[in-house]
């Protein structure tokens, strides 16, 4: 057991820069080193729970499946008072991500491998304001709070499995991490109409959340984070002369970007990437209360050492 030792990184752990890398150095008694874990765990989280971010395939170091349940809503304008004029705007974001990366081992009496896995539940509520600042654009400034939960699991193969997993628990395998998700954002947002009945709407957003530990599996996990989300998008939307329903039926199309600029990419093996896509929307306001459509749509994700893929349908509020 003196000569059990090896080092086990975190989404980076073959990186070609080590020091950059979230390691774990693994001894005989169990793990001995870990640098930056809490915060390679709360970046799935972010990454899986953040508006604006595509819930999608991401192929990379890591595989990558996100899901998001989006909802949001705009109420009637202000009419009296300091924010006559600005509308009440909330919303709900729903994630769920899984990730997994087998990588080598290296050391005396290692196993061959190991195969981390990760999965990071979410909850981000926001709520702001609408400011019109006319020709078509609005100023959207807004406060954020929600909950994420990420767990983690380390399954090794070759000699001495088993121990080393069990050296491992509660850091890699059997890892938990609860945290509080607290921050603002601030989005800038642009329509017009355009001859033929064309929609254009874009959008820039800046997110700077903070992730405050509230319990953690491990004190090696133990660590507050702050994070920053950037994307951009342009959305168009024109007629099919297609009807379901009697009910019109829209083309879209749109190009999106997304930047993680305090994420380094040696994590999720990339911080930045473009999607375009495109696909159909339903126009329904009166069919169900509160839900003004639906579409359907299809993207491809491209980026510095990422590819994705996107298929999704959802209820436009």
């Amino acid at each position: 057991m003196k000569r059990l030792a090896v080092t086990v990184g975190l989404a980076a752990l073959v990186a070609a820069d080590p020091a950059a890398a979230q390691t774990v150095l693994v001894g005989g008694e169990g793990v001995t080193q870990a640098d930056r874990l809490g915060r390679a765990f709360q970046t799935f989280s972010i990454f899986g729970g953040t508006p604006g971010i595509a819930a999608a395939r991401y192929n990379s170091d890591f595989s990558l499946n996100s899901f998001q349940l989006p909802i949001s809503h705009s109420f009637a304008p202000i009419e009296t008072g300091l924010f006559a004029g600005a509308t009440p705007y909330a919303e709900l974001t729903l994630g769920y991500l899984t990730a997994d990366q087998t990588f080598p081992l290296v050391g005396a009496d290692a196993p061959r491998s190991v195969k981390l896995s990760f999965d990071s539940w979410s909850a981000l509520a926001g709520a702001g304001l609408d400011f019109p600042l006319g020709n078509g654009f609005k100023l959207r400034p807004m406060v954020l709070a929600g909950y994420s939960y990420v767990s983690a699991d380390a399954d090794f193969y070759g000699p001495n499995a088993a121990t080393f997993r069990s050296l491992v628990r509660g850091v890699l395998s059997d890892a938990t991490l609860h945290s509080v998700l607290l921050g603002g954002a601030l989005q800038l947002s642009y329509e017009t109409r355009l001859p033929g009945d064309i929609g254009v709407a874009a959008q820039v957003r800046y997110n700077e959340l903070a992730s405050i530990v509230t319990s953690a599996s491990s004190r090696y996990l133990d660590g507050n984070g702050s994070f920053g989300v950037a994307t951009a998008g342009v959305d168009f939307d024109g007629p099919t002369g297609w009807q379901l329903g009697a009910k019109d039926i829209r083309w879209i199309g749109y190009t999106r970007g997304t930047w993680l600029p305090d994420t380094d990419p040696s994590v999720l093996g990339f911080n930045a990437f473009a999607e375009i896509g495109g696909g159909l929307r339903i126009i329904a306001p009166d069919v169900v209360r509160g839900v003004r459509g639906a579409t359907v749509r299809a993207s491809v994700i491209a980026g510095p050492g990422v590819t994705g893929w996107l298929v999704s349908a959802a209820l436009v509020f």
